[in-house]
């Protein structure tokens, strides 16, 4: 798919939002401004969240709760750029997050040590490659 603008991609997560369900893993891969975080704030408008979605950079995560989907309680919204040392995740304290299937998770920079989360793989990734004019190509992998 191809996104000309902001409002372009946040549509695509719109409509990628309604093939998530819980427990759901997501990778997102791309450069920096790439538009990751853009898709994560579509993919949280589509579930009535009203409130700012920012990006999770310099938080490592974002948790937010959605209230109006039977199956789905949070989106979890994970940045391991700077991440160091991959063991700096496990005082995150994911393998406990990762076990509640009522979440669903969107993680940037997923190779920066997602392996060293116990036995969580993918579901869904999706590949954000930049070009000019603020053109973006977003590939979904779906395992």
């Amino acid at each position: 798919m191809i996104s000309s603008s902001i409002e372009q991609t946040k549509q695509l997560a719109r409509e990628f939002a309604s093939t998530l369900k819980s427990g759901d893993v997501v990778f997102l891969e791309g450069d920096i401004g790439s538009g990751k975080t853009t898709f994560v704030q579509g993919v949280l408008e589509s579930f009535g969240y009203k409130d700012p979605v920012r990006s999770p950079t310099f938080t490592i995560m974002n948790i937010y709760p959605i209230e109006n989907h039977p199956n789905i309680k949070c989106i979890i919204h994970l940045d391991f750029y700077r991440l160091e040392i991959p063991d700096e995740i496990k005082s995150l304290g994911l393998d406990e997050l990762f076990q509640d299937t009522s979440n669903v998770f969107f993680i940037e920079w997923p190779e920066k040590g997602f392996e060293k989360v116990s036995n969580i793989h993918y579901s869904k990734c999706i590949n954000f490659i930049s070009f000019e004019n603020d053109t973006r190509e977003i590939k979904i992998r779906v395992e």
